[in-house]
């Protein structure tokens, strides 16, 4: 018989559709969200909800607090009383999260209740205020957390010694990703010839146009970088805040015909945008991980990835490297070294790469079924 297992979560992306299926094919699962879309973008959910092989149930009533993506929602502790899960998945050390462990610590004892953390190493060592106060309590209660990349694990482990921890990188199933780059190529093979990349080093950044993502850097590195280049070109693939801002700065620059703003994309229109490029660039100051990077590598695309991005643990020596996001002379090295090659064929019909990815979405996958059933009151 199946462990029942219950999770709440904030909202589902696309990048979660392959973790929530699995789980669902592995436990007797139920799925509880709190948000009918993300906050910081709106995705399609007409065709998440068709990727699914699960319910989707949303828990939505309740209010938001002061501090940014803080909420309290109505009807948790009864979702655990009507399901009586082996294990209960939570999100962050939130509130919620404090609520329903302790909650299961006084009235179901036998209930395993884990959190996922989304830390990167930076997050987890720099957090203060009411997040450092938060995980300080929810650590006391929990059973486990799930953290998304080696280093934050690494430092949990020595930090809070007596709380389990494994790690699941934000990555995505290989198979679904490379049929989606299949059917985008001819989509592909439309911005080749729209934007005349054939012949270019083509430079990718995909995610929204906003602070942290460290992109007023990159223009200025890239000014610099195209003094030996002029056949490159750097796609701005997404939307946000930012975006005129950095329009005005491509112009000021002067360097607008080397920088395309290509707009917000989602599915084979997004996928597309991977098998022009040579490399793609992850400069943010702050990220807790980036599943970009992880479709870049699926696509077969070398990633030069900032160090204090989560995503870092998926670079190694022979799929890209990592680089201090405050250092622009260090990214300048990089891309004279890298940037140099022409790494696709930009023969028509297109062909998707390799994938460069370390491992596998299904060895870890496997892997934390594995802790997680291991790890119950009753395994």
């Amino acid at each position: 018989m199946k462990k029942k297992l219950l999770i709440f979560h904030n909202s589902l992306a696309p990048y979660r559709i392959d973790f929530f299926n699995e789980l669902n094919t592995a436990f007797d699962a139920n799925f509880y969200f709190f948000r009918e879309n993300s906050q910081s973008q709106k995705f399609n959910m007409n065709r998440i909800k068709k990727q699914l092989n699960f319910e989707l149930k949303f828990l939505t009533t309740g209010f938001e607090l002061l501090h940014k993506g803080r909420m309290v929602r109505f009807g948790v502790l009864r979702k655990i009383a009507q399901h009586k899960p082996d294990i209960i998945i939570g999100l962050e050390f939130s509130m919620i999260t404090f609520m329903i462990a302790l909650h299961s610590k006084m009235f179901y004892p036998n209930t395993t209740v884990y959190s996922i953390c989304d830390d990167s190493l930076d997050v987890a060592k720099n957090s203060s205020g009411l997040r450092r106060f938060g995980r300080f309590l929810c650590l006391k209660l929990l059973d486990g957390v799930i953290l998304s990349n080696d280093a934050a694990k690494d430092w949990y482990d020595l930090n809070f010694p007596n709380v389990k921890t494994i790690d699941f990188p934000i990555i995505q199933k290989e198979e679904r990703i490379q049929a989606i780059l299949n059917n985008a190529r001819p989509i592909s093979e439309q911005y080749l010839n729209h934007y005349q990349l054939k012949n270019r080093n083509v430079l990718l950044f995909v995610g929204r146009l906003v602070k942290v993502k460290n992109l007023n850097l990159l223009l200025d590195v890239f000014l610099q970088y195209l003094s030996i280049n002029k056949n490159a070109v750097l796609v701005l693939v997404g939307d946000g805040d930012r975006k005129n801002e950095l329009v005005m700065q491509a112009e000021k620059l002067k360097i607008q015909d080397n920088v395309i703003f290509a707009g917000r994309f989602e599915n084979e229109e997004l996928y597309a945008w991977y098998l022009t490029a040579d490399y793609f660039i992850l400069p943010s100051i702050s990220e807790v991980f980036g599943a970009v990077v992880n479709e870049s590598l699926i696509a077969g695309v070398p990633v030069i990835c900032s160090s204090l991005a989560g995503a870092s643990c998926l670079i190694n020596e022979s799929n890209g490297v990592t680089f201090n996001p405050y250092h622009k002379e260090k990214l300048l090295a990089i891309l004279k070294s890298e940037l140099k090659t022409k790494r696709i064929n930009s023969n028509i019909p297109l062909v998707p790469n390799d994938s460069l990815m370390p491992y596998t979405f299904d060895e870890r996958m496997q892997s934390l079924i594995l802790f997680l059933k291991q790890n119950t009151v009753n395994n």
